[in-house]
C-alpha cells in the first residue's frame, strides 16, 4: 500500500477561521437536539445530498436564470431581525439548547462589495467553438447576497501554488439570511480562461505559473464564472496542519458517521507515511464519533474505497462539525482576537468589517436552514480525454444550470418563510446511536427532529405516522426517501392536537446509510 499523503491533502478551514467567516459558514452550524431525559445530545453534522431543481417540476419555485449582467450589490448590510431566538424548536428542554449570540455589531465597516468580471488578460483572445465551450450567461445575484469561494490545495500553503483539490462556493443571502453550499468535483473537465479544457483543479496553479492578471485566484474566479456563471466575491484558503490543530484545540468533534468507511490509515500520525509497515487497514463504524483533528483529517481524506463525491459530502461534515463545536464553546464573541492572533495562517480577500458583518448572521441562518447541493449524476459525464486518457468529468450544463440556479434560492424548508416540519424520533432498538443518526439524516434535509428517549417495546420495522387532516405539503416523498420506507407506508393519523407534525418509531432493521449524493429531486412544497 503506498502513502498518499504527498498527493492529496484536504484544506479544511481553521476552527478560528470558520468562526471569522461565520456567516459566510453558518452553512456549517447545526443545531443540537434534546432529549426529553433533559440531556444535551452529542452535537450532530450533516451528510451531503444533491439538490437538483427541476425544470418541468409542478408547483417549484422560480429560479434565478443566468443573465448576462449581474445586478450591484448593496454593501450596507441589514441588521439581523432582533425578535428572532437561536432556536425556535419545540423541544422537550429549553435548558438542553442554551442560545448564544455573538456579541458581534452587526454593521461594522467594510470594504464596498464588487461586481466580479472577467480579468483582461493581455495579448489572449478567448476563442469560442471547437473544443471549448461557450460561457455560460452570468446568474443574476439577488442583492444582499455574497458567494466566497473556499479552497484546498494539495500542498501546504507555505510550499506555494497546488492543485485545487476541494472546492466550495459558499452563498449568503442575508435577506433571508439563508445560505447554499456547492461543492465542485476536482476532475471536471472544463474550460480554463486564457488557456484551453483541463481539470478545474489546474486552474489555481496555471494562474500563478501564467501570471493571470489578478493572481492564481482570479483565474480559478474567472473558471467558475465562464463554465458556471457563479460570480465570486471572496475567497478563503487555510492549511490543513492548521485545521488538525484548531480540532484538537477544542477536545476534538462529534460526527455523525452513517455509513461505515473502511480504508487505509496510519497506525499512529507520528509515524513514517513512505513506511508501508506504518499503515494499518482501519474500519470507522456508524455511529456518533468524536474525533481529534487527526481522525476528522483522515475521515475528509479517505478516498480508496468511496468516490471523490462521497469525499466531498465527509469533507463538508467535518467543516459543520467543526463550526458547530465552536457555537457550542461560544467562541463567536472571541472573533476580534482569534483574527488579531490567527490572521497569518489564512489567505483571503475578505476585509475584518465583511467578516463581522457576516459572522452576525450566524444566528439567523443556523435557524432557518441551510442547503447542501452537488453536481452528480445525470449533471456531469463520463469522459476520456484523447491522448492521455485520463477520465474526468464534463458538466452537461442543461442539467446542473438548474442546481446552480438553486444556489441562489432559499432552502426548500426554510423556516424563515414556513412552520418546521417537526419530527419525534423514538428508538425501539438497544443501540442508543441509531436515533441520533436518524434525526442528523432529517435535520440535513430541512426537518426539525426532536428525540423522545421514552422505553418502548422492541420492534423490528420501522413505523411513521403523520398527523394532520391530510398529507398536502408534508414533504412525504422526501422524508420517506430518509427514513427508506415506501411513502404509502406513511400512516396518516387525524389527530391535528399531536406535538410533532411526525412520528418515527425506528426498528431494528433500520439502517441510516443513505446514497445521499443521490437524494430525490428537492421542490419548494409549498
Amino acid at each position: 500500500m503506498k502513502s498518499e499523503s504527498s498527493s492529496f491533502s484536504v484544506r479544511a478551514l481553521l476552527l478560528v477561521v470558520a468562526l471569522a467567516i461565520v456567516g459566510l459558514l453558518t452553512v456549517l452550524g447545526l443545531r443540537s437536539y434534546a432529549n426529553e431525559a433533559n440531556k444535551p445530545t452529542p452535537t450532530l453534522m450533516a451528510s451531503a445530498v444533491a439538490v437538483v431543481q427541476s425544470p418541468m417540476a409542478e408547483d417549484t419555485a422560480t429560479l434565478i436564470l443566468p443573465t448576462n449582467t449581474v445586478q450591484p450589490e448593496n454593501a450596507a448590510l441589514r441588521t439581523p431581525n432582533p425578535t428572532k431566538s437561536a432556536s425556535k424548536t419545540p423541544l422537550p428542554s429549553d435548558e438542553a439548547m442554551p442560545t448564544i449570540l455573538p456579541t458581534l455589531t452587526p454593521s461594522p465597516t467594510s470594504r464596498p462589495q464588487l461586481i466580479p468580471t472577467f480579468a483582461t488578460v493581455t495579448g489572449t483572445q478567448y476563442i469560442i467553438g471547437g473544443n471549448r465551450p461557450t460561457p455560460v450567461p452570468t446568474f443574476q445575484v439577488p442583492l444582499g447576497t455574497t458567494n466566497v469561494l473556499l479552497m484546498g490545495s494539495d500542498i501546504t500553503l507555505d510550499e506555494g501554488v497546488g492543485r485545487t483539490d476541494t472546492i466550495i462556493i459558499v452563498s449568503i443571502n442575508r435577506d433571508g439570511p439563508t445560505a447554499s453550499m456547492i461543492s465542485l468535483p476536482r476532475d471536471m473537465w472544463v474550460y480554463i480562461p486564457g488557456w484551453t479544457m483541463n481539470r478545474i483543479n489546474t486552474a489555481l496553479s496555471r494562474g500563478s505559473s501564467a501570471g493571470y492578471p489578478g493572481g492564481a485566484v482570479a483565474q480559478l474566479k474567472d473558471t467558475i464564472l465562464y463554465n458556471f456563471g457563479v460570480p465570486i466575491h471572496y475567497y478563503a484558503q487555510v492549511d490543513f496542519e492548521g485545521f488538525k490543530e484548531a480540532v484538537d484545540a477544542i477536545g476534538g468533534t462529534d460526527v455523525a458517521v452513517s455509513c461505515q468507511l473502511r480504508d487505509w490509515r496510519l497506525k499512529s500520525p507520528e509515524l513514517d507515511p513512505t513506511v508501508e509497515d506504518n499503515w494499518e487497514m482501519f474500519t470507522l463504524k456508524p455511529g456518533i464519533h468524536n474525533m481529534d483533528g487527526d481522525m476528522a483529517l483522515w475521515y475528509a481524506r479517505s478516498r480508496r474505497s468511496t468516490s471523490d463525491f462521497d469525499r466531498g459530502r465527509r469533507q463538508q461534515q467535518v467543516l459543520r462539525a467543526m463550526l458547530n463545536t465552536g457555537v457550542d464553546v461560544n467562541l463567536l464573541p472571541q472573533i476580534p482576537e482569534l483574527w488579531n492572533a490567527y490572521q497569518d495562517t489564512i489567505i483571503t480577500d475578505l476585509d475584518f468589517g465583511r467578516i463581522l458583518q457576516l459572522a452576525a448572521l450566524a444566528p439567523d441562518v443556523r435557524e432557518n436552514g441551510v442547503q447542501h447541493l452537488y453536481i452528480v449524476g445525470e449533471q456531469l459525464q463520463p469522459y476520456t480525454v484523447p491522448g492521455s486518457g485520463a477520465n474526468v468529468q464534463l458538466p452537461v450544463w442543461e442539467k446542473a444550470q438548474y442546481t446552480f440556479g438553486r444556489l441562489f434560492l432559499p432552502p426548500a424548508l426554510n423556516q424563515a418563510t414556513r412552520p418546521p416540519i417537526t419530527v419525534e424520533i423514538i428508538n425501539s432498538t438497544d443501540n442508543p446511536d441509531l436515533s441520533l443518526l436518524a434525526a442528523d439524516n432529517l435535520e440535513w434535509y430541512g426537518f426539525e427532529p426532536v428525540i423522545n428517549e421514552t422505553q418502548v417495546e422492541e420492534q423490528e420495522q420501522t413505523s411513521i405516522a403523520y398527523h394532520a387532516q391530510n398529507i398536502k405539503g408534508s414533504f412525504d416523498w422526501l422524508l420517506s426517501w430518509v427514513v427508506d420506507m415506501p411513502k404509502d407506508s406513511i400512516e396518516l393519523v387525524t389527530d391535528t392536537d399531536y406535538e410533532y407534525d411526525y412520528r418515527i418509531v425506528l426498528g431494528t432493521e433500520y439502517d441510516p446509510c443513505r446514497p445521499q449524493l443521490f437524494a430525490p429531486q428537492i421542490f419548494i412544497d409549498q
